[in-house]
Parts: structure tokens; C-alpha cells; sequence
């Protein structure tokens, strides 16, 4: 982690490390917020990358799941929204017309996230 973010002093736009990052902070450190904020930022300096579209809803939909099974740490993490806005980034990433595994990963987990989204 700390080679990712020496790579993120020298170069903040540096989506790979922005998104490697997001996804430790999200993942490792359940710091929800900072790495769903890196995801985005990320998204938004790549919006044509299927890649990263992805890995926001997978990230939101991570996020998400863990609010189902444990009291937010923030009052401004919501379940339902996320659940919304990783369908959101589900099907923005097969808009842009992804290729291989990541085509159908991103198919399974839109399903997924549309079902959960039915029981909650």
C-alpha cells in the first residue's frame, strides 16, 4: 500500500494506483468512503474504460454488502443507494462494451445487485 500511494504523490491522476488503492481501502480497511471516493474519482478520469466501471460497482455492491450485515460506520452510507448505484456502474461498464470474462462478470453481478436490490 504504501508504493500505491507514493505513486499517487507523483502522479494523482494515476488511475491503476487510484483504483488498487480504492479497492485495499474498501476491501482491507473498511474504509468505505475514502475508497468509494477513489473509485469515482478514478471513474471519472477514465469514463471510457469498462475496466474501471466495474471495479466502482463491485466496489459499491462490496460496500453494500457489508452494510446488510453490520450497522454503517457513516449515517451517509446507505444500503439501498448503493445497491442502486453499483447497477449503475454495472451497466455503464457494459455499455462501453466490455470484452471476455469481464463482459459476463459484469452481467453476474448486475443480476445480483438487481436481486438484492428486489429483497431489500
Amino acid at each position: 500500500m504504501a508504493l500505491t500511494c507514493r505513486a499517487l504523490a507523483l502522479a494523482p491522476d494515476y488511475v491503476d494506483a487510484l483504483e488498487h488503492l480504492a479497492l485495499v481501502l474498501v476491501t482491507r480497511r473498511h474504509r468505505y468512503e475514502e475508497g468509494l471516493g477513489l473509485m469515482e474519482r478514478a471513474s471519472s478520469l477514465r469514463p471510457t474504460d469498462p475496466g474501471v466501471w466495474y471495479s466502482l460497482g463491485w466496489c459499491r455492491e462490496f460496500v453494500a454488502h457489508s452494510l446488510t450485515r453490520r450497522p454503517p460506520s457513516s449515517p451517509s452510507l446507505d444500503a439501498r443507494s448503493l445497491y442502486q448505484r453499483a447497477a449503475e456502474a454495472f451497466r455503464r461498464c457494459l455499455a462501453l462494451k466490455p470484452e471476455g470474462k469481464l463482459e459476463g462478470d459484469a452481467r453476474d453481478l448486475l443480476d445480483h445487485v438487481e436481486n438484492q436490490l428486489q429483497s431489500i
